[in-house]
């Protein structure tokens, strides 16, 4: 009887370290959290600084690069269409604002994929409702299934205003219709 409590105590404590390892070799799990905007690189892709950056950016283990999760927005010479977005941008979270990252994933590009909030409203889904973003139809399914229908409406209302790139006497010939 002995033998079988300390089989069973062994057993206990063998899971328990198990278990304590596993969550050390765990990487930074994917979760919101604040973050400064450092930089605007394009109407869906910035730079912030934070403190637990999973995909450090140059070197710098506080630096993230980010890709704007939902969306795909204009780039470099897609004009006008990439000014304005990015102008938008830096008009929403200008340099140093205090925004919250939430964290959804890997680019291929080893940029972190995620929904930036200010003020409790996705910074992704007001420029999908103004016309200066389209859906990522890849990562809409992928990385937004919560909001998906949020960003549906968004984007169906911009296109049948023709706000931004949906404007029919200058259309964005890269828009992505997700259904």
């Amino acid at each position: 009887m002995k033998i079988k409590k300390i089989s069973l105590i062994l057993a206990v404590i063998s899971c328990g370290i198990l278990v304590i390892l596993s969550l050390l070799n765990t990487p930074h799990s994917l979760a919101t959290q604040p973050a400064r905007i450092s930089r605007i690189i394009d109407g869906d892709t910035l730079e912030v600084t934070m403190s637990q950056c999973r995909i450090p950016w140059e070197g710098n283990s506080q630096l993230c690069r980010l890709q704007l999760a939902c969306i795909d927005g204009p780039d470099y010479g897609d004009s006008p269409f990439f000014e304005a977005a990015k102008s938008r941008l830096e008009t929403l979270i200008p340099r140093n604002t205090i925004v919250l990252v939430n964290d959804t994933g890997k680019s291929s590009h080893q940029r972190i994929i995620a929904e930036v909030f200010k003020d409790n409203n996705s910074i992704n889904l007001q420029l999908v409702k103004e016309g200066k973003a389209s859906l990522f139809c890849k990562h809409l399914n992928n990385t937004c299934p919560n909001s998906k229908s949020d960003y549906l409406n968004a984007q169906n209302s911009a296109r049948q205003a023709g706000l931004g790139i949906w404007n029919s006497q200058q259309y964005w010939q890269k828009n992505q219709i997700c259904y």
